[in-house]
């Protein structure tokens, strides 16, 4: 009787199990290889878009200092950024205010008067019933009005009213030759700050490529040191100079990041904001 119940009971999974387990087994593994190729796939797109947008501003960048259209929209960024030039600016208009004030000082010598009183007014009669020629004195109450123009020029005022007028043109135009020096050394200022960052961006090409290159030798010495092509020392002297190589493009790297940050805190703006404006 055991016997007989053991052989009726399957001995583990049926073929039609094992069939449908494996089928399961199949399409989790290609769910998962699907997965895989799609997130693969949205990495490449963000990677070749993000490589695009790289290269058109590398584009126009290179193109903006090959013709130096940059340089003026730095220049006049620069000047509205200027503290100096602000400065003088108010400078000079409080010296037209003044060259104003000092034409208008001969009119405070003209005065308006105007007053009212209100009391006793004292009048002599001549009295007809009097037996003498005296006349009888009156008193009535009346209000009095008073208004007048009046002049009070000293001669200081007039003889120096020239001289003040002439003394603020000249405080005017010296704000103004200030103004000029202070466009000047601006415009130097980013003049210098412009040939810094073209310089910067040619050497941070060529450090990439040497960087790439050092790689690329870097990698075949230690394929070749693995076929036992290369000593020790060989492939150590490779990798010094692949090490080099990326210590040199860091400091490029670090040296265009620098002036460019200068440049666009000096001018106030961003070099991506102006390489916009460039055709």
């Amino acid at each position: 009787m055991i016997f007989e119940e053991l052989a009726n009971k399957p001995l583990g999974l049926t073929y039609i199990e094992r069939q449908q387990t494996f089928v399961d087994k199949k399409m989790t593994c290609l769910r998962r290889l699907s997965t895989v190729f799609i997130a693969v796939f949205i990495l490449i797109s963000i990677n070749t878009e993000v490589h695009a947008q790289v290269t058109s501003v590398d584009a126009t960048l290179a193109k903006a200092f090959a013709t130096d259209e940059l340089l003026p929209f730095l220049i006049d960024a620069a000047l509205k950024n200027s503290g100096d030039i602000k400065r003088f600016d108010k400078s000079i208009q409080m010296a037209q205010a003044n060259v104003k004030i000092n034409k208008n000082s001969i009119y405070s010598a003209l005065g308006l008067q105007a007053s009212y009183a209100y009391g006793t007014n004292y009048a002599a009669v001549a009295d007809a019933t009097a037996s003498t020629n005296f006349n009888r004195l009156t008193t009535t109450q009346t209000g009095f009005y008073n208004l007048g123009v009046g002049i009070s020029l000293p001669i200081t005022t007039v003889i120096n009213r020239k001289h003040l007028v002439k003394t603020a043109q000249m405080q005017m135009e010296i704000f103004g030759h200030e103004r000029e020096s202070a466009t000047m050394a601006v415009k130097q200022e980013v003049i210098r700050m412009y040939q810094e960052l073209k310089l910067s961006q040619k050497l941070l090409a060529i450090t990439t490529s040497n960087k790439q290159s050092s790689q690329l030798n870097y990698d075949l010495a230690e394929k070749e040191f693995l076929q036992g092509q290369l000593t020790v020392e060989q492939l150590s002297r490779v990798l010094d100079m692949n090490n080099k190589a990326k210590i040199e493009y860091e400091q490029t790297v670090n040296l265009f990041q620098t002036n460019l940050m200068q440049l666009e805190t000096f001018t106030g703006t961003t070099l991506a904001s102006l390489l916009k404006r460039i055709k």
